[in-house]
């Protein structure tokens, strides 16, 4: 049983918008102007630039490779186990925890009219019983639908975007109408706190979660029926169309709240569902009834498609040897089955340790972003080492390229704070652990420690520059300003440590061997 080519060009495009616009754009606009106040919007633009020049090696990877699970795979055949089961780990912890949080937001803006589902604990919103009750259900209803097949997945979320593009665009225009306050721009100062607000918000208010999203479309990429026309045309559209709508978005959320302290003691009347409140304070209750209806469908749309990314990590590190066999089996549709209802039993838990909406993004950031740092540092190595093969799409000056799209990934993992970070880190750790076991016990693979073991000293690395900063409870040392400098010069060094112990081109092929058989792509991997 093998997967099936089933997702046509708007299902693919329509996946990845779908991914990004979810409880981003009711949550992040909020929590974005508390940390950064009117410069939010600049963060809304430098997020998505910074992730659409990281989301450029995956295009290229992605249309050369188009094999489902690709950020757990593309490192595989770069530089074997355990750096693919380093990335693959965080990726797949990721997209997990995405479903979670886009149930709790959900539920959470739910509570406005449905006070029973949260309770207030320490300042921050948890759901009660009832609400971790509701939660299974709706989980569960993401997990039927994909049970159903790709094909399902990708028609219900065409018109599910369809809506989640409309409500967004909609309330820009209503909220401009009615009320927009120019004052609110200047009054407490544009960067009430500087640029160090400005970068801040990017992976704490849910900015960067929001950009993340693109990457449905590499996760799907093995189900896709044109992969090397679409995915480019997936990855960068919805990147640049979400920048344009999430821009829009906070200047018309700045322009219309009511200011009567400073950006970081922003409050208002139902604040838990911002632009509702906003919205209500107006008067414009169709539009609060608009609302409520797109807080229910775009963080459900969202946590459907990374119900299906998820489980094809899974799907893909099962096949790459580090993950049991089970999880490669597929029903008569093609949809890994056992990967989703593990991941289910997995996703219910988090709710646990991560009781609010922002505490689990910021988990979420870091650990995606880090993820995504495999996409240049593979695609440097593969163009070393297969400098021939066919690539429908190259990115230009790729060694240049490469290099900020790797610098950029550190940044944004950086900007998470040692609070989160340290969390990812010690995740990683209980990673490791589990590969050492199922090593042990059950596979004996290959870890390819010669061309893996700078992972150590990156991991390492990156966590004394986050313990040394003013970011997220690190101890101050290295002052905003001079950490643009720390950062580039670690990852100028780990990047061409990286480069030098890649895999062997005979070994490169000997990993792409399997690809063919896999996923039925059109790829000579022997071009050579």
């Amino acid at each position: 049983m093998r997967l099936k080519r089933t997702i046509g060009p708007w299902g693919i495009l329509f996946a990845s918008v779908g991914s990004v616009i979810g409880a981003g754009w009711l949550f992040g606009t909020f929590f974005a102007a508390i940390i950064a106040g009117p410069g939010a919007v600049f963060s809304w633009i430098l997020g998505g630039f910074l992730m659409l020049i990281v989301a450029f090696t995956f295009v290229e990877l992605a249309t050369m490779l188009p094999v489902a699970g690709g950020v757990a795979r593309f490192s595989h055949f770069s530089h074997g186990t355990l750096v693919s089961f380093t990335m693959g780990w965080c990726g797949w912890l990721a997209s997990l925890v995405v479903a979670p949080i886009e149930t709790m937001a959900l539920l959470q803006y739910a509570s406005n009219y449905l006070p029973w589902l949260v309770i207030e604990t320490g300042g921050s919103h948890v759901l009660s019983v009832y609400g971790m009750i509701a939660a299974a259900i709706i989980l569960c209803i993401t997990c039927i639908i994909n049970y159903l097949g790709v094909h399902w997945v990708s028609k219900t979320n065409i018109g599910i975007v369809a809506f989640k593009i409309a409500i967004p665009t909609l309330t820009v225009v209503a909220l401009a109408l009615s009320s927009f306050e120019i004052q609110n721009f200047t009054s407490k100062g544009f960067l009430p706190y500087g640029w160090k607000g400005v970068v801040a918000a990017m992976p704490s208010a849910g900015i960067i979660f929001s950009f993340v999203g693109y990457n449905a479309a590499t996760q799907l990429a093995g189900e896709a029926k044109n992969p090397g026309k679409m995915i480019p045309i997936a990855i960068v559209g919805s990147c640049i169309l979400t920048m344009v709508l999430y821009a829009l978005l906070q200047i018309t959320f700045i322009g219309a709240v009511e200011l009567n302290s400073a950006w970081l003691n922003l409050s208002f009347t139902n604040d838990n569902g911002p632009f509702v409140g906003i919205a209500e304070t107006l008067g414009l209750y169709s539009l609060v009834i608009l609302l409520y209806a797109d807080a229910v469908i775009s963080p459900f749309g969202t946590a459907l498609i990374y119900t299906s990314s998820s489980a094809r990590i899974n799907y893909a590190m099962s096949f790459n040897g580090y993950m049991p066999n089970f999880l490669k089996k597929l029903t008569k549709r093609g949809v890994p089955i056992n990967a989703l209802i593990m991941n289910y039993c997995i996703g219910l838990i988090l709710f646990l340790p991560f009781p609010g909406w922002q505490s689990m993004v910021k988990f979420l950031v870091s650990s995606v972003v880090l993820s995504y740092a495999v996409g240049p540092i593979a695609l440097i190595a593969l163009r070393e080492k297969l400098p021939n093969q066919k690539r429908i799409f190259s990115v230009p000056c790729a060694e240049l390229f490469c290099l900020v799209a790797f610098y950029i990934c550190n940044l944004l993992v950086f900007w998470s704070g040692w609070a989160v970070l340290s969390k990812l880190l010690f995740s990683v750790f209980l990673g490791y652990c589990f590969l050492w076991v199922y090593r042990k016990k059950f596979a004996h693979i290959d870890l390819y420690l010669g061309s893996s073991w700078w992972i150590f000293p990156y991991l390492i690395g990156l966590g004394i520059l986050s313990y040394c900063s003013s970011f997220g409870g690190g101890l101050g040392l290295i002052s905003f300003g001079i950490d643009f400098l720390c950062v580039a010069l670690f990852s100028g060094l780990i990047f061409y440590l990286a480069k030098s112990q890649a895999l062997e081109g005979e070994d490169v092929k000997e990993m792409l061997s399997g690809v063919v058989e896999i996923s039925h792509i059109e790829v000579d991997c022997f071009k050579e």
